[in-house]
């Protein structure tokens, strides 16, 4: 499997955080070596709710939007997922993105990092066992980052790579796990 990571940033609100953590921690890790990283904001992709007329299992895509987002999965050697946590559980937007492929997802590497208050560790569990149904491998480190006073009056962070900084260790732990994978899954 030759391609770039995949780095999907889950969060779609007006008013989020996912997108600048995901610029610190894409820098964190495109410094850490020379992998390709090919940035997937949800938000931008804009997939409308589940709308493909034949079960994803069956990989008989009608739309041109799912068409892309499954070559573009497929062609990931590995795959990033940046998820919040609203309400003890992840939103809607990584859901939606997850179930539309099947096949695309089978064996794939990726890593899944949650955010929120407590780390984001419920949408963390939940997620891993949805992509663990779809049959991807995950990287077993554990990557829950916790927001608590970091938030400006205009509910964005303040300092967004002292965030990752600080979680940093963790991070470059995880993404040399990730990219252990991906090596495995090319043999």
């Amino acid at each position: 499997m030759t391609g770039d990571v995949l780095f999907v940033i889950g969060s779609v609100r007006p008013v989020r955080v996912g997108d600048q953590l995901g610029a610190e921690i894409i820098r964190l890790f495109t410094e850490a070596g020379d992998t390709q990283i090919d940035v997937v904001d949800l938000r931008e992709l804009a997939l409308p709710l589940l709308d493909e007329p034949k079960m994803p299992a069956l990989g008989e895509y009608q739309h041109d939007h799912t068409k892309r987002w499954s070559a573009r999965v497929e062609q990931a050697a590995g795959v990033v997922i940046l998820t919040p946590e609203y309400n003890w559980g992840y939103p809607s937007s990584v859901k939606n993105a997850v179930d539309y492929l099947y096949k695309e997802w089978k064996n794939k590497p990726a890593l899944l990092i949650s955010y929120g208050g407590g780390g984001g560790k419920r949408s963390y569990e939940q997620l891993h066992q949805v992509l663990g149904r779809v049959g991807m491998t995950l990287a077993e480190t554990r990557v829950n980052i916790a927001l608590r006073d970091e938030y400006g009056d205009d509910d964005r962070l303040r300092d967004p790579a002292a965030i990752i900084d600080r979680e940093s260790d963790v991070l470059l732990k995880a993404w040399q796990e990730l990219q252990g994978l991906i090596a495995d899954s090319d043999d």
